[in-house]
């Protein structure tokens, strides 16, 4: 077993419901509402959907006329099963269980969406990518917030975000674009670990200024707003160029039958007299 491997045994991730209503899950929160609403300050008069577990993030607009939808995934659901209350999860005025790769929307509804805590299956990331696109108006724009791959999950390995799929800058991109999105803009939060980093909104605001000083491109977390771009999953067949000293030496078959006056292949002959 990996080093790796062995440190995210060591400490089993809260369940979204129950992180977010301890201490340290309502300061997490309240720390990315923040970067949330310098990435989207004004959404007056515009649809905002979250998908994933997102209901702790869209308080970032609640009351400002914007009209938001929770969208949860089944993971995010709570099972009767496991004695766990529905009603109670439900805690956001508009909250409802989807089929992420099959959103129950119609095409180009909203104006925003914010996913996070959306996917844990790296090869289902485009697949639902292409979901959310589907429901995204064309001048639309898409937050993701995902735990980095330089360590991430392992830091925040007490939250949700220890069960997310986790990005490099590079590789996000490249997860994009087969998505046919683009990036445009990034954050990064969450330097330290959150029961170190989460114990006060204060103190969540001074070590995510000094990580990006003192260790730029180490938050925890990466924010990336993407919009469409249809033309990145449109790849055109790579073909070889014909050069002109490449006709010299192969020959069109036509071409050379006819300097030898041999008639081609499956040519009419003419009668001999």
């Amino acid at each position: 077993m990996s080093w790796y491997t062995s440190a995210m045994h060591m400490a089993i991730p809260y369940p979204a419901d129950a992180f977010y209503q301890t201490h340290e899950g309502q300061i997490c929160a309240a720390l990315l509402r923040e970067r949330l609403q310098w990435f989207w300050p004004d959404l007056r008069g515009q649809r905002v959907l979250g998908l994933g577990y997102a209901a702790p993030y869209l308080g970032a607009w609640r009351g400002r006329g914007a009209l938001c939808i929770s969208a949860r995934t089944p993971d995010h659901w709570p099972d009767m099963e496991r004695g766990l209350d529905r009603t109670r999860a439900a805690s956001f005025e508009r909250d409802c269980v989807v089929d992420p790769y099959a959103l129950p929307f119609d095409e180009e509804t909203f104006d925003r969406i914010v996913l996070v805590h959306a996917c844990t299956e790296p090869d289902q990331m485009v697949p639902l990518l292409r979901s959310a696109g589907r429901v995204l108006k064309d001048d639309g724009r898409v937050l993701m917030i995902v735990p980095s791959r330089l360590a991430g999950r392992i830091r925040q390995r007490h939250t949700p975000f220890a069960r997310d799929v986790a990005f490099s800058r590079s590789g996000l991109r490249t997860v994009l674009g087969h998505a046919m999105l683009l990036a445009e803009r990034r954050d990064e939060a969450l330097f330290l670990p959150t029961r170190q980093g989460c114990a006060s909104v204060r103190r969540g605001r001074r070590s995510d200024i000094a990580g990006k000083v003192l260790s730029p491109g180490l938050g925890s977390v990466m924010l990336v707003e993407a919009v469409k771009n249809v033309f990145s999953g449109t790849l055109l067949p790579a073909r070889s160029p014909t050069t002109w000293f490449k006709k010299i030496i192969y020959p069109v078959p036509e071409a050379a039958s006819q300097k030898s006056g041999v008639p081609p292949e499956g040519a009419a002959r003419m009668p001999e007299t």
